[in-house]
């Protein structure tokens, strides 16, 4: 397997996963038929194996699943708050597929970019989208606990999932047992089969022997609730709209952190687990001297202002979007800043002494964050350096126009004894397509640059630009309408814009004007 970030199609389809939005059983009920799921996962299948599309059919999976989101996260600012920050999250992907290159697996790739990438955006996200949609005012309960949607991990390892803490916090709250909650004193017998299953499927979900979808997490609790409220005498249960609203998004939340860190458990071990646990928690504690010193300044600007209560949420929209620009901006003059020391200083090594007066003028978040992220790029620089000097000799051969077969033969054996070849496969393949395609040998240049293409997709970031267009033309130029519309439909994803097709929209018309251009052989485009 070459190396390469995760596809698209995977991370949307991890996202369905981890939100759970999709029923696993007929039984459970939601607003969609059978037909309608089996045609949502067939789609998914093929976004996987990138038919088709890929933009449309990805932006026509991420509506349904905001979709059926909205069908149960039905408060408008809980449902934005999720939307983007799952949003938030699909663009810090975008931009390292856009933009960085990875010598290693998929399954490594992606351990690298939750720490890198992931777990910090998050920390931001959560909080960025809670302050600007003033969901404070919707005065939810939640556990107690700080890290009640977080994993607790002991010194024997035994972990106590977020999904669990929920529920027994339910069961709390609501004055009852696992028992009784789920049926609300009801006699448990043959003639009570839905009773007696929420009961079993509650009681698994607390052990761990199965893992629910939000539909049936979603339709236990709230039919369980409900009879609750319309019990009689000692089992009846005054549970107002507010708190079963409330009820149900802490489960939403729970579930989902159970999902995504049983995920990285198995694929990665506890330790790593425990290890993206401890950056969360150090990046979101970072983060509270900024994050209270802003809502203190918008309570203040509210009060000083006499701004009604029908305008508070207008407010808070307002003035969080300028503090997070504000709040952007200073990460990136932080991060210049600290760039420069690095570069000026003997070492390479900021001191703590410039470190704290870093953080004085900038807050402990953006400083200790960046340091974060700043070791994070060095091991990875350093874990691998031999890469780095290997992807500069692939680019010394493709800038000579003297490069033989013989040259890229030579740099091929060199990378496989090395063990890098799985990482710069495309670099190969481009190196041979050159050659040919300096030869006019079109044919042969396309099925090089077809490999160079679909193996640099996911893992060679900004240096698709030239392989993306070199491909375009080629397949023009091999009368191959299929490839070339796939390659511009890429490009596009990629944010670039074709030779012939920058100024343009993406028209079939226009596409058929830029093919018939590029199918000329006389003129070489990519030299």
């Amino acid at each position: 397997m070459h190396a390469s970030f995760v596809s698209l199609g995977q991370l949307l389809k991890f996202a369905y996963d981890a939100t759970g939005v999709l029923p696993r059983k007929r039984a459970e009920r939601t607003g969609r038929n059978e037909k309608d799921i089996k045609r949502i996962s067939k789609q998914l299948e093929r976004l996987i194996d990138e038919e088709g599309c890929l933009m449309a059919r990805s932006k026509e999976l991420i509506r349904v699943l905001y979709s059926e989101l909205a069908g149960t996260i039905q408060n408008p600012k809980v449902s934005v708050a999720i939307r983007e920050s799952i949003n938030d999250l699909f663009d810090v992907y975008h931009n390292v597929v856009c933009n960085e290159v990875t010598y290693l697996s998929p399954k490594d790739s992606l351990k690298r970019f939750y720490g890198a990438h992931a777990i910090p955006e998050l920390v931001l996200s959560i909080q960025k989208h809670i302050l600007r949609l003033n969901i404070a005012a919707e005065e939810f309960i939640a556990p107690p606990e700080n890290d009640w949607y977080l994993p607790d991990i002991s010194e024997n390892s035994t972990i106590i999932w977020p999904l669990d803490k929920a529920m027994n916090w339910i069961y709390i709250h609501c004055q009852t047992n696992r028992t009784q909650f789920h049926s609300a004193g009801m006699v448990i017998h043959e003639d009570d089969p839905e009773i007696r299953q929420n009961i079993e499927n509650a009681s698994n979900w607390q052990s761990g022997a199965t893992f629910p979808s939000w539909h049936g997490l979603h339709w236990n609790f709230s039919r369980s609730m409900d009879r609750l409220v319309a019990a009689e005498g000692a089992y009846q249960r005054a549970i107002s709209a507010k708190e079963k609203e409330s009820i149900l998004y802490v489960l939403f939340l729970a579930r989902l952190s159970t999902y995504v860190s049983k995920q990285l458990k198995e694929a990665y071990g506890e330790k790593f687990l425990s290890e993206m646990l401890q950056l969360f928690k150090r990046q979101r504690n970072w983060l509270v001297a900024d994050l209270q010193t802003f809502k203190a300044q918008t309570d203040n600007f509210i009060e000083q202002h006499a701004i009604p209560e029908e305008q508070h949420n207008s407010v808070w929209f307002k003035l969080s979007n300028r503090h997070w620009s504000w709040f952007t901006d200073q990460c990136r003059h932080c991060g210049a800043t600290m760039q420069e020391l690095i570069a000026t200083s003997e070492d390479h090594v900021i001191p703590e002494t410039k470190i704290a007066q870093l953080c004085n003028q900038y807050g402990d978040y953006i400083v200790r964050a960046a340091l974060d992220s700043l070791v994070s790029v060095s091991d990875l620089h350093n874990s691998f350096f031999g890469f780095w000097k290997a992807i500069l000799k692939g680019f010394d051969l493709k800038k000579s126009i003297i490069t033989t077969e013989a040259d890229v033969a030579a740099y091929e054996a060199e990378m496989r004894d090395n063990q890098l070849l799985n990482g710069l496969q495309w670099m190969v393949h481009w190196n041979r397509a050159l050659i040919h395609y300096r030869k006019h040998e079109d044919k042969e240049a396309f099925r090089h640059i077809e490999k160079a293409f679909e193996v640099a997709q996911y893992s060679a970031g900004k240096n698709q630009y030239e392989i993306v267009n070199q491909f375009i033309e080629l397949a023009a130029k091999n009368n191959n309408w299929k490839s070339f519309k796939n390659g511009v439909l890429w490009a596009n994803y990629l944010g670039i814009r074709g030779r012939w097709l920058s100024n343009y929209e993406l028209t079939d018309e226009n596409l058929r004007h830029a093919f018939n251009i590029m199918k000329n052989t006389h003129f070489r485009y990519g030299i």
